[in-house]
Formats: C-alpha cells, sequence, structure tokens
C-alpha cells in the first residue's frame, strides 16, 4: 500500500514524534509511505529526521492560514504519485489537503491531534468541517478529541475512529540503566529530586504555574529541582518569572532537547501542567515518561485522564492550582517508595495499554476499509 502523509510542521512537537514512530514502522510492515512537510520556521529539524528514518520526504512552503495555490499544488503531487491513500494531519493539511485528495481522485483519512478553539469559531470550523466531511475517515488521537469533534458537528460521528498514541517501550526501559549517568549530564546531585517537563515553551503548556508551585515547595524545603526541555516564544518570562519566584538556582531551561530518553532517564517525576484553553489531545510526553518508568503529575484536563491513571501510574491535580501541584509533587518528592510504585505500573500500562504494534494495527485497519469501501463504490 502506497500512503502520502501530509503536515505542516514549525519543528519536532508530539504530532511529529507520532510519526517518526508510525512511519518507520508501516515501512517495516512492507508499505510504501511518503510525507509532504507543508514548510515553516523549523520545519527542517522534523524533515531531517524523517530522512534519517529512511522516510522520503518532500517539503513544500506552507504559504498562508487559507491558500488555493496549496490545494493545486498538493493534487498535482498526488496525480503524479497515485497513492493509494492520502492521510493529512493537523487542521492545515485537512484543509489543504483533503480538498487536495478529492481533486486528484485518492481517497484520503485525517488524523485530528488536539481540540484547539478555533474547531469551534469561524471561519475555522466552517473550513475544519468542510475538511471533515471529505475525509472518509477521521482518526481522534483520544476520545476526547473524538468527543470535541462530534460535538462541534465537524466531523460526521459515524466516521470517527480512536487510535491512542501508540510507543515501543524499549528505548525507554534502557532509561533505567542510565539514570546516574543523565543525571551528571544535566547536573543533579545525589539528594536531588528531579521534575522534568518535556514541551513547546508557549501559552497554556502550564510552565508559569509548574513554576509557581516549584516555589511553593521550595518554601518547604523539598529537594525538588526542575528541568525545563523545549524551547519556545515564553523562554524569557519564564526565566523572569523564575528570578522573580527566587528559585533560579533550583529550575534549568535546558533549550531544545533532541534525545528525550536521556531526559527521562535524569528524571524522578515528570509534570504534565497543560491548561484546558490548550486543547491537549493526547499528553504523548506523559506517555513517554510512563513508559521510561517515571510517575507523572499531571492537571484533570482534556485527554489526560486517559493517559495518566490518577493513584495508579501517577497523580492528577486541578489545572490552575499551583498549591495542589505543589502537594503532589512534594508527596511524591518525599516517598521514595510511592515514586517507586508509581513507576512500576506506569511502565506496565504504557507496554500493555499504548504499544505501538496496537497503534500500527488499528492505523492499518481504517487504510483497509476505506480501500474497501472505496472498491465497492
Amino acid at each position: 500500500m502506497k500512503v502520502i502523509h501530509v503536515q505542516k510542521s514549525a519543528g519536532i512537537g508530539g504530532s511529529e514524534r507520532h510519526l517518526l514512530a508510525l512511519l518507520p514502522a508501516l515501512a517495516r510492515r512492507g508499505h510504501e509511505v511518503r510525507v509532504v512537510v507543508l514548510s515553516a520556521p523549523g520545519s527542517a529539524t522534523f524533515t531531517s529526521a524523517l530522512s534519517a528514518a529512511g522516510i522520503p520526504v518532500a517539503g513544500i512552503p506552507a504559504g498562508p492560514d487559507l491558500n488555493p495555490w496549496l490545494v493545486a499544488w498538493l493534487s498535482t503531487i498526488f496525480r503524479r504519485e497515485r497513492p493509494h491513500l492520502v492521510h493529512t494531519h493537523l487542521i492545515h493539511a485537512d484543509v489543504h489537503g483533503q480538498p487536495a485528495a478529492r481533486l486528484a481522485g485518492v481517497p484520503a483519512v485525517s488524523t485530528v491531534h488536539g481540540t484547539h478553539p478555533f474547531y469551534r469559531r469561524p471561519p475555522w470550523r466552517t473550513a475544519a468541517a468542510i475538511a471533515g466531511h471529505l475525509a472518509r475517515r477521521t482518526i481522534a488521537i483520544s476520545h476526547h478529541v473524538a468527543d470535541t469533534l462530534t460535538e462541534a458537528g465537524v466531523v460526521p460521528q459515524a466516521r470517527v475512529r480512536v487510535i491512542h498514541y501508540g510507543i515501543d517501550p524499549a528505548p525507554w526501559q534502557e532509561t533505567l540503566a542510565r539514570h546516574h549517568e543523565a543525571r551528571r549530564r544535566f547536573g543533579l546531585d545525589g539528594a536531588d529530586v528531579a521534575v522534568g517537563v518535556a514541551s513547546r515553551l508557549i501559552a497554556h503548556k502550564g510552565h508559569a504555574e509548574l513554576l509557581r508551585a516549584m516555589a511553593i515547595a521550595a518554601g518547604q524545603a523539598s529537594p525538588l529541582r526542575l528541568l525545563v526541555a523545549g524551547h519556545g516564544p515564553l523562554r524569557a518570562d519564564l526565566e523572569r518569572l523564575a528570578r522573580d519566584l527566587g528559585i533560579s538556582e533550583r529550575v534549568r531551561f535546558l533549550g531544545f532537547i533532541d534525545d528525550v530518553a536521556a531526559f527521562m532517564a535524569a528524571c524522578d517525576i515528570v509534570a504534565f501542567p497543560t491548561q484546558p484553553a490548550l486543547g491537549e489531545g493526547f499528553g504523548l510526553a506523559a506517555l513517554e515518561a510512563m513508559a521510561a518508568g517515571r510517575p507523572v503529575v499531571a492537571t484533570r484536563v482534556a485527554s489526560l485522564p486517559e493517559v495518566v491513571a490518577d493513584g495508579e501510574t501517577g497523580l492528577l491535580v486541578p489545572p490552575g492550582d499551583p498549591p495542589a501541584l505543589a502537594e503532589a509533587l512534594v508527596r511524591l518528592a518525599t516517598d521514595d517508595g510511592l515514586r517507586a510504585r508509581l513507576g512500576a505500573v506506569a511502565a506496565r500500562r504504557a507496554a500493555e495499554q499504548f504499544s505501538l504494534e496496537a497503534m500500527v494495527e488499528a492505523t492499518l485497519n481504517v487504510y483497509t476499509e476505506v480501500l474497501d469501501r472505496q472498491e465497492r463504490s
């Protein structure tokens, strides 16, 4: 089966990491996969990673939010390449790739990776609904995403299939052996309990709330230290906030980390303090932390309760509540047995309920469903 995936990218985030897991797995099963990256500043890191994974990739300019020329350009590519399927990811690719596939006479599938508020407001709701009705099937990465799309009328409920992100646990399980080496790399000593957060430094990811929680924990003489992995436009503001809170010596801003497994190896706890306004679709970093055997402290919003089992693989706290977040972090910092117990269950849950093979198999089932229906029509 030949499938062309289309996604706009400005770097490597959750949806890009998803494709870097899915596409090589599809290729190993003998399918021909290619990617058209709708390029924005920063996309070179994604295209380079795809090439390094052996996935053929082409980049074309993403252009403005609504770009008729992009529809024509993509349609020409699809006519030339003649894939069995087109698979679009994220709203920009959906809005342009779905009409282009229809014009080229190629059936198309979409994956929706989040629940951004634009799905509920014009003109994007209208554009997303057009793309959603053109797609033969829409893959939602969580039940929360599926419910949001159908309630907003963006996608017909009968066409939605929920497929959670999947992960190969093997590389993450190796983090246990790398723990001491990784801690030295990030400047941690034996008494430190490291909290990690790995995400873009953008609004509503909860970094400010996490810094305020760290300040509360510092007032309780806890051994917590914070490692912040990721880059983004809010870095300077967050560094300033850490100084204003008097916790600069407890916080390290690491920038973009290409070896996320090594980062997880250095952490004792991983925080995922997303706020409701972000529209979090899944929480891949939380799953990666679980696969690495790390307990997760996450906010009880959007899809995160589907990933993190409260009291079993981590702790869930209300969003926008730094005292509650601090309480959960201090509880884990001061109870080695609880950290170990939650981390062990987290690793089992990641391997058993969010496997890469299950995700690949479910994705192929959607492809087969679409192609079988195409042959019958």
